[in-house]
């Protein structure tokens, strides 16, 4: 399952992803990933919670993206959920094909929960993917 948290750049969306991974990891019987553009927030994350720098993989396209998160989860089968924070720098994508990402994010693996953040407005996101759109900020 996917769930969205979106919203303009400054509005929270941050603090509600680290509060539904503390939330997620004190629920969780198996792994919790935070996935990040840094390890800014390796501080206000639970130590059971795995924070990726993806910066320090070589993740350039989109289909790079796609292709590391199936590798991660294909490596580690006890993971239940995965929050990526900066969805679209970190995907390489835009408000335009979020929903192709969004798609095919979903068929890397039914069994885990990703937990999303973009930063756009619920109006400059397709409308198809408004039923995943857990909190608009």
């Amino acid at each position: 399952m996917i769930r969205i948290i979106c919203g303009a750049k400054g509005k929270g969306k941050t603090k509600e992803m680290l509060s539904l991974a503390e939330q997620a990891v004190q629920k969780a019987e198996g792994s919790v990933v935070y996935v990040d553009k840094s390890e800014q927030h390796m501080h206000e994350l639970n130590n059971k919670i795995r924070l990726i720098n993806i910066t320090e993989y070589n993740v350039d396209t989109c289909e790079g993206f796609l292709g590391f998160l199936s590798g991660l989860l294909a490596g580690n089968y006890d993971i239940e959920t995965v929050f990526v924070d900066s969805f679209l720098k970190l995907a390489k994508a835009t408000p335009e094909n979020v929903e192709k990402v969004i798609d095919a994010l979903d068929a890397i693996n039914s069994d885990v929960d990703f937990i999303v953040s973009i930063s756009a407005d619920k109006g400059d996101l397709p409308s198809s993917v408004y039923d995943k759109i857990e909190y608009s900020c």
